[in-house]
Formats: structure tokens, C-alpha cells, sequence
């Protein structure tokens, strides 16, 4: 038997609170054999921070902080890698090596960018993978350029035109489509290791917002869809998903799932560079950290556990942020308030609440 812990968006600011409702979600994270989730921040002091409307970073004894938490493998896919450039993100490298600390989903190439990592467990061996739709300036890893494992996306503006005349300044609807090339890419870093694995889980950074997406085309973008099938058919066993700072809706397709996002897990305040607030300077819209509402707060954690012969089950555990961005276990009525909608808004999926946890049927 084995198990994988695994959760969305990681980013410290500073360091982890020594409470007990931290102690109840680490002893979640170090009950499984592997913890896996997205470090959404270059851990680095230097670099300068790339022309985008928001720069992260965390300060590299904070990474402790994080495999404090219980965490063996992380995934660097993400919009963040490159915020303050080639610099930052070597030094992210340089502090995983230091620490035997396991990465995915980046690479100084794309070949390693795409390389999977695997982990063993006795007899159990559990191949892990990340990637990134959601592609920062420069941020591609290519032939000879550093950076993360790329999904790329093209999109196409829908004008209702009879509507925009009843209603001008409507939203246009916005259709999405992965790169094929990518795609090809991501099912032959799978293949690579289908015959040598019990379980592949991948990890995807993608998705929209919920304060981007137009009312109307609330949920997921159409190469979300596109790209999770994909994976599933080359081989994945699960698909993790973060990026849009809230929950999204749990498939079941081909008797694999598809965790779209498991919203933030960790994720404090943002301290640099720009301090008053996160949006560039003459962007068109505002945003602060005001948003934070329960969306912003609710989150999972994942646990799959295999058994002897072979089957996967997966345990759902409801967690909420504080105002500071640490996470704690939700229990009684609010677990099973969670766990209820998320099974409400996941339609090609059944989600039942047991005892605060919820249980993903893969039938």
C-alpha cells in the first residue's frame, strides 16, 4: 500500500504558526507516504522582478517551513517561477538541491522541465509530473532556456452581436484551445514512465479566477477540459489542479479523476515588490488582497490511497484559510457544507460526506 497527499497553492511570507490547527493539517499531510503541492513563489533573495502585474517570492528559509509541513515533492509549474527572472529561479533550484527537496514541472531545459520524478514507497513506485497553461513572460522552458513545463493556450473572442447591441460592453465569450505540440509533449513524458509505475499523478497549473471569468461563463475554460482528457488517455491516474485561488468541480472521466483546482493551501499575504497593492501600474482594472473572501478560503486536501491490488481510493478533507493565508481543518457542519457543494458543482463526478471527509466514487 501507498499514499499521496496532495493540495494546491503554496506561497509563505513568513513563518508557520506553531498552533494546533496547523499540528491537526500536518498530521494529515505527514499521515500519507508523499505530500505534493505547488510552490507558487521562486524561493530566492536576488533576481529583479520581470515587467508582469504581480512579482512573488519567498525567502528561502521559509522552504523549510514548508517541508516542515511534511512535503517530499513540489511542483514549480506555475505563473511565479520566473518573477524575478533566470536568477530567482536558479536559486529556486539551488535551495532544492541543498535540501534533497524534490521538484517537478520545471527545468535549466524543456527535456528536464518535462522530466517525471519518481518516489518509492516499499514495493510502490509513484511517478510525479507538472505543468503550466497560466505562462508569465519568459517563463516557457525551451530547448535551451530554463523555465517550466509549458501547456500553451490560444484564444478566440465570441461577439454576440444582437446582445452587445441590447447590452453594450457586454464580456465577450472567450473559447480556449491547448497547443497541440504541448499536448504531444505531455503524453510522451507520461508514456515514458507508464510501464514503470503503480500510479502517475500530474499536476496542472491552469484555469480562470473566479473575479476574470465573465458571469456567464462561470467554471472551467474549454482546455481545461481538452488537456485533462488527454492526460487521463495517455496514462495519468489523477490530475491535480491549482491556479484559480478557489475550488473548482471534480471529473471522473475513464475512471480517473480530474481535481480541476483544490484552491490555495498556504498562502499569506504578498510582501513584494509592490506593497499597497498586487496590479501593475495603469492596468485597466483594480484588485487587492481585499478579496479574500470564503472562496478564497476553502480549500482540500486530497489522499489517495492504494491498495495491494491495485485500487485507488481518494479521501477529500476540507480545509479553511485564516486571515493570515494558514490553513485549518474544517470539521462538522462546515466540512460537510463543502464537501456537499463540491459534489453539487461537480456533475460528472460522486462526492459523499462521511464523518467530515469526503469520498470520490470512481466507478
Amino acid at each position: 500500500m501507498a499514499s499521496v497527499a496532495m493540495v494546491g497553492d503554496i506561497f509563505l511570507q513568513q513563518p508557520l504558526p506553531g498552533s494546533n490547527e496547523l499540528a491537526e493539517v500536518m498530521h494529515v499531510l505527514k499521515s500519507a507516504d508523499f505530500a505534493f503541492g505547488n510552490l507558487e513563489t521562486p524561493v530566492s533573495k536576488g533576481g529583479e522582478p520581470t515587467e508582469k502585474w504581480i512579482n512573488m517570492r519567498m525567502h528561502p528559509d521559509l522552504l523549510d517551513d514548508v517541508m516542515a509541513m511534511g512535503f517530499q515533492v513540489l511542483t514549480l509549474a506555475n505563473n511565479h517561477m520566473m518573477d524575478f527572472g533566470e536568477l530567482g529561479f536558479v536559486d529556486t533550484l539551488t535551495h532544492f538541491y541543498q535540501r534533497n527537496l524534490t521538484y517537478v514541472g520545471a527545468g535549466l531545459d524543456i527535456d528536464l522541465a518535462w522530466e517525471a520524478k519518481i518516489l518509492r514507497k516499499g514495493d510502490v513506485d509513484v511517478a510525479f509530473l507538472g505543468a503550466a497553461s497560466t505562462l508569465g513572460p519568459l517563463s516557457a522552458a525551451g530547448a535551451n532556456r530554463p523555465g517550466v513545463a509549458p501547456i500553451h493556450v490560444s484564444e478566440s473572442y465570441a461577439i454576440d452581436a444582437p446582445a452587445s447591441m441590447e447590452q453594450p460592453g457586454s464580456a465577450p465569450y472567450v473559447r480556449t484551445r491547448a497547443w497541440q505540440e504541448d499536448i504531444d509533449r505531455a503524453v510522451v513524458a507520461i508514456e515514458r514512465v507508464l510501464y514503470d509505475v503503480d500510479l502517475i499523478v500530474v499536476a496542472m497549473h491552469w484555469g480562470v479566477p473566479p473575479f476574470w471569468r465573465p458571469r456567464f461563463q462561470d467554471g472551467l475554460a474549454d482546455y481545461q477540459i481538452e488537456v485533462g482528457h488527454a492526460l487521463i488517455e495517455a496514462g495519468a491516474d489523477v490530475i491535480v489542479g491549482h491556479h484559480p485561488h478557489s475550488l473548482q468541480e471534480v471529473e471522473v472521466y475513464k475512471g480517473k479523476p480530474i481535481f480541476y483546482s483544490l484552491g490555495n493551501f498556504v498562502f499569506h499575504h504578498n510582501k513584494e515588490p509592490v506593497q499597497e497593492t498586487p496590479i501593475s501600474r495603469n492596468a485597466p482594472y483594480g484588485l487587492t488582497m481585499a478579496r479574500r473572501d470564503r472562496n478564497w478560503s476553502e480549500s482540500l486536501i486530497v489522499v489517495a490511497e492504494l491498495d495491494d491490488e491495485g485500487e485507488i481510493a481518494y479521501r477529500l478533507v476540507p480545509v479553511l484559510l485564516d486571515d493570515l493565508g494558514n490553513p485549518a481543518l474544517l470539521k462538522g457542519e462546515e466540512a460537510a457544507s463543502l464537501i456537499e457543494r463540491l459534489d453539487t458543482m461537480s456533475p460528472n463526478a460522486t462526492i459523499s460526506h462521511v464523518d467530515g471527509h469526503g469520498h470520490l466514487s470512481v466507478v
